[in-house]
């Protein structure tokens, strides 16, 4: 019982320890509440509307007949695009295009109605930028689903005219009819699959830098054999009263982070609280066994800290996330399996999102957990580094000692 008793105050002592450290330095506070409070909020805000809404649109309306103006109010009507601007030709149009003010416009043709009146098929041109996939999406979008909805309005009063029934020209218009269902994410709100996956991938950014930077600076600063003597050389208690405080950190923006998503964004939420919080405490202790890694790995502090950023930073990449991991190289794919938020992103889309059993996303779980053992890997090698530091300094110390002479001692 004593053993235990003072392995408990051993890890207090560095807690607390911790705690005055973070308290002491306003670096700590930007990393560990502004920069990450600011980041979700930034986020949040960005994709609180579910989709982008009214983008600005314009038309060269080169035919001005009553068929030409339904079009400009049909595509002033839709959800994603607003007609900003009526202008007189292509090129002031790809002007207001290249200077961002539109992010597409239509072109209506001249005899434009004269044209679908005899029969004939009149050709719309549409352009929008399409180096902003979401907005160039959605114009795409919008302006094909109208163009298509008018066209077939106007073979529909055509049809009429000559005395087919309803049913007939139906039947003539759309032959096979489409019965569409959307999965998980009926209103195709882009903070389900969009914000749900930035902010986690913000968030290990933080927790890879913070977990580095506060190992690598007792390193740095020579301070870690105190560290480490508070712990009775124990790496297990040192790194464990050590990382304590910002773990509780990290589950409190987590907490918030899924209060925002589930709560404000209205993301669909089908699994339990416990499991919730479980697969989000295993994501934060995933990455503070990497930051361990990566400083046992490189113990010089500016070495390991680069590679905690270049790491973090291709998890946006690798995670399937914005390329699916289908569709990629087989050794990116495996790459792609040693980033915690891919496994995390699983979790969420077969757990949380669809509801799914446990056993579809097991897997992810253990993988989560396999992280949580890269710190034994590095073991001694983190632990001669906190140790050598002192000897370096006497080494040094005593080696300039001996070259002074007798009067500069005195």
């Amino acid at each position: 019982m004593l053993p235990a008793m003072t392995t408990i105050n051993n890890i207090y002592r560095i807690f607390v320890r911790e705690w005055h450290r973070i308290a002491a330095r306003p670096l700590y506070w930007m990393a560990l509440l502004v920069f990450p409070v600011l980041s979700m909020l930034f986020f949040t805000s960005l994709m609180n509307d579910g989709v982008p809404m009214k983008l600005p649109v314009a038309v060269v309306d080169l035919d001005h007949s009553p068929v030409s103006r339904k079009f400009i109010r049909a595509i002033d009507a839709t959800p994603a695009t607003h007609v900003s601007m009526q202008l007189a030709s292509e090129r002031e149009a790809m002007s207001e295009l290249r200077k961002g003010a539109v992010y597409g416009y239509l072109v209506l043709p001249r005899n434009l109605q004269a044209g679908l009146i005899a029969g004939k098929q009149p050709q719309l041109r549409f352009y929008y930028q399409n180096s902003l996939l979401i907005a160039g999406g959605l114009i795409q979008n919008d302006f094909t689903l109208i163009s298509h909805m008018l066209s077939a309005g106007a073979a529909f009063q055509k049809r009429e005219t000559i005395g087919q029934n309803e049913q007939a020209i139906k039947a003539a218009i759309q032959p096979i009819r489409v019965d569409n269902h959307l999965l998980f994410n009926a209103s195709a709100s882009y903070p389900v699959y969009v914000t749900t996956i930035l902010l986690p991938i913000m968030l290990q950014l933080f927790i890879l830098m913070i977990s580095v930077y506060s190992i690598g600076i007792e390193i740095k600063e020579k301070t870690s054999r105190e560290w480490l003597k508070l712990a009775d050389n124990s790496m297990v208690v040192a790194l464990t009263g050590k990382l304590l405080p910002y773990t509780i950190v990290f589950m409190v923006l987590v907490l918030m982070q899924n209060v925002l998503l589930y709560r404000l964004l209205m993301v669909p939420l089908h699994t339990s609280t416990v499991c919730l919080i479980a697969a989000s405490a295993l994501y934060v202790i995933a990455y503070q066994a990497i930051a361990v890694f990566f400083a046992g790995l490189l113990p010089m502090l500016r070495h390991a800290i680069n590679l905690a950023a270049f790491y973090g930073i291709l998890a946006l990449t690798l995670c399937g996330f914005s390329f699916p991991t289908e569709s990629m190289y087989p050794v990116f794919r495996i790459w792609g399996e040693g980033f915690p938020v891919r496994h995390f992103m699983h979790i969420f889309q077969g757990q949380m999102l669809a509801g799914f059993g446990f056993g579809n996303v097991a897997l992810s779980y253990l993988y989560l957990m396999l992280f949580t053992l890269l710190p034994f890997t590095v073991w001694h090698r983190l632990k001669a580094a906190m140790l050598l530091q002192h000897s370096i300094e006497r080494t040094v110390h005593v080696t300039h000692t001996s070259h002074l002479t007798d009067s500069e001692v005195i």
